[in-house]
Order: structure tokens, then sequence, then C-alpha cells
């Protein structure tokens, strides 16, 4: 029984793939629900500029609220939102190790699969899968999004 489940989230289809059957699965078990997106930050640049950063956040915290509203409309389990800046896969392990996620539900690929989904694993789940504190449940992205199954159950590896 999970009491609390991350969606990681980067603004890709296929990335919120995930939501709906973390939904189910939040809803079934009584769970909070959190919504994570990390907007990519390289602090060794010099092109670091700290309103950037802010400007980062404040797109990512629409984001969310966006997918809140379409995809969680009006879920019946707690969901926050939260934005990091930072590197997708380290960010990710972080939040689940200091916030004690039970699971963390995202899909095979994201934004960096465009064009490229023939590999198993994207390089962010690929991470994460080996670096996080917790199950991770994986939504496939084998088919387009358009012809996706209504509740993506069909399309689930649990790793």
């Amino acid at each position: 029984m999970c009491t609390h489940i991350l969606v990681p989230l980067d603004g890709s289809a296929y990335a919120e793939r995930a939501v709906e059957p973390a939904r189910s699965l939040a809803e079934k078990d009584g769970a909070r629900l959190t919504l994570l997106t990390v907007m990519v930050w390289f602090p060794v640049s010099r092109l670091h500029v700290p309103t950037l950063d802010q400007g980062s956040k404040a797109r990512g915290r629409q984001y969310l609220e966006e997918v809140r509203a379409t995809r969680l409309g009006a879920a019946s389990v707690p969901v926050d939102t939260v934005v990091q800046l930072g590197t997708p896969a380290e960010s990710i392990a972080e939040f689940a190790s200091a916030a004690q996620v039970d699971l963390i539900v995202m899909s095979t690929h994201g934004t960096t699969s465009i064009g490229r989904v023939r590999h198993t694993l994207g390089s962010t789940a690929w991470k994460i899968f080996q670096d996080t504190p917790c199950p991770v449940l994986l939504i496939a992205v084998y088919r387009p999004v358009a012809q996706a199954s209504s509740c993506g159950m069909s399309h689930i590896l649990l790793w």
C-alpha cells in the first residue's frame, strides 16, 4: 500500500501518460500524489542568472497547474506540485528520498525520446530506476501518443 506517489513530468505527452495510472493507484490506496517537474539548471555555467531561474520556476509551476487541471480535475486524493531546479534524474531521486515517496510512476521516455522510441528505456528513466530508494512503475510508450489506450494500464512494466 502506498501513501505517497511521485509522478515526474517533463512537458511531453509521453511523460504525461503516467498521470492517469498514478491517479488510479493513489485513489485506490488513498495516497498523496505529487507532480514534479525539474527545470534544468547548470550551476557551473557562466550563463547562470538568478532571474532566469525564477522564470524557469514560474514556467514549471504554470505547466504543473495545467496538468493538474486537465488531467486530474476533481481527483479525490491530495495533489501537490513541486518545481525544482537541477538535473532531472538526480533531482527526482533526491526528492523521492527526502519526501519519503513510496512509488514513482513515470513513462519510459519523455522529451528525450522524440523520434527515437526504439530504445527500451530513456536515459532519465534508466538513471531514476537505478538511483531511487523506492519502486518505480514504468509506463511504456511504444505506440504513438494518439494511439494510446484510454487508461494506459495495458502498457505497464513493473520493475
